[in-house]
């Protein structure tokens, strides 16, 4: 059994790390204050990360999702270790990017050029205002009208919306009564759009989306994607699924699935938080005196950061191995990635508290990155999935068929 990154995987990390402290730390603090990226500045951060090999171009989402998917959660953690905010944009928009090249030979030709540039953000619609985890009964509808889907409804608290050239719209079929989801492209039939504002991730852009008969290829829906893929093996090697999601994918709904990844993705850029604001402490914990010495000296201090090391390592080593179950396509990614991301943002709650408390006045100061840590790290506790419906799936999972506790 090896805890270790690969060789490769360790320059990734470091190469990461540089490039988010070169790019990103001297300004993260003072521009996250200034509110959510306009859409050009969005496309910036994309481009800049496609220069370090993280984008969605039908290559680089192999590297991503399919050769090694560790390399997700690294990249992950260590965006999350310098700015939360930037997670949104490459995260959300990785779900919709996945299934472009299966999409109708016209949504092809528009928008593979701009993911070949860097220049296209997407979103995943999934939760409307009456409709947060419990996903059973949709109200946004999809009526199928010759060759196109119309699609009709509401949806809240959806990051990128504002800026997204493309959403992932979660929707129930009305001609089979079941839920799938739709590749809806701005520019073509258009959706409005409104911004909400957030306790944390002050600058990704979230909001309400209205789409109001807004039409879909039938060759955009889901399952016709799907099939598509698996009816052609050329077609499969275009979609960049691992042959573990694969085997995910022919064990659970493509939702459940598909959300596996996402989900220890949170879990580890939780952790990425919690590292920041434990790095921070023991700097302060060394050179801060009080009574006469440095304050790591006393046991209180040496406690919280026992305990603030446990977490981060504890949380991290349970991020891993959730992907490592979806690597190998194991039954046990649900219930492990449902773990990672309950562990991993809670640890990173506890963590940036009390390494605000370690700061005493100092950490309640918004010139110091302590108060975004901790508004950031409470933010992980909900998207994706709540803390509290992580538990219930965990406990489905371990009890078995006939043990749901939310149906």
């Amino acid at each position: 059994m090896d805890f270790d990154f690969t060789e490769e995987e360790k320059m990734l990390r470091d190469d990461i790390r540089k490039f988010l402290e070169k790019e990103f730390a001297p300004i993260a603090n003072e521009r996250d204050k200034k509110g959510p990226f306009t859409r050009e500045e969005a496309i910036d951060i994309m481009k800049k990360f496609k220069k370090i090999g993280v984008a969605f171009d039908p290559e680089s989402a192999k590297a991503l999702f399919v050769e090694d998917p560790s390399i997700y959660g690294i990249v992950s953690e260590e965006v999350g270790r310098v700015w939360a905010s930037l997670l949104p944009i490459f995260g959300m928009t990785g779900l919709p990017a996945m299934f472009i090249p299966l999409a109708s030979d016209e949504t092809q030709d528009r928008l593979i050029p701009k993911l070949e540039r860097a220049e296209l953000i997407g979103c995943f619609a999934e939760t409307e205002p009456e409709a947060g985890c419990d996903t059973s009964d949709l109200k946004t509808t999809a009526r199928l009208e010759g060759d196109h889907y119309v699609i009709n409804g509401t949806k809240t608290w959806i990051s990128n919306a504002t800026i997204a050239d493309v959403a992932f719209v979660g929707a129930k079929d009305l001609s089979t009564g079941t839920e799938s989801f739709f590749l809806v492209e701005n520019d073509i039939s258009p959706f409005d759009t409104n911004e909400l504002h957030k306790i944390g991730w002050n600058a990704a852009p979230t909001g309400e989306m209205f789409f109001e008969n807004c039409k879909v290829p039938k060759e955009n829906e889901m399952s016709s994607m799907m099939s598509k893929a698996f009816s052609d093996p050329k077609m499969m090697e275009l979609l960049p699924i691992s042959e573990g999601m694969m085997r995910l994918l022919s064990q659970f709904s493509p939702f459940t699935a598909l959300m596996t990844l996402p989900r220890c993705s949170m879990g580890l850029a939780s952790i990425g938080i919690a590292q920041a604001a434990f790095e921070a402490s023991v700097k302060f914990a060394r050179e801060r005196v009080q009574f006469g010495k440095p304050i790591g000296k006393f046991q209180l201090i040496q406690e919280m950061l026992y305990n603030m090391n446990v977490l981060i390592e504890t949380g991290r080593l349970l991020g891993y191995k959730a992907i490592d179950a979806i690597t190998k396509g194991s039954r046990e990614a649900r219930r492990l990635s449902s773990m990672a991301k309950v562990y991993g943002g809670e640890a990173a709650v506890k963590v940036t508290y009390d390494a605000m408390q370690i700061h005493g006045g100092l950490g309640l100061s918004d010139e110091l990155p302590l108060e975004r840590y901790y508004r950031d790290a409470r933010m992980m506790t909900i998207p994706d999935g709540t803390t509290e419906m992580m538990k219930l799936i965990t406990g489905y999972t371990i009890l078995g068929k006939g043990f749901s506790a939310y149906k």
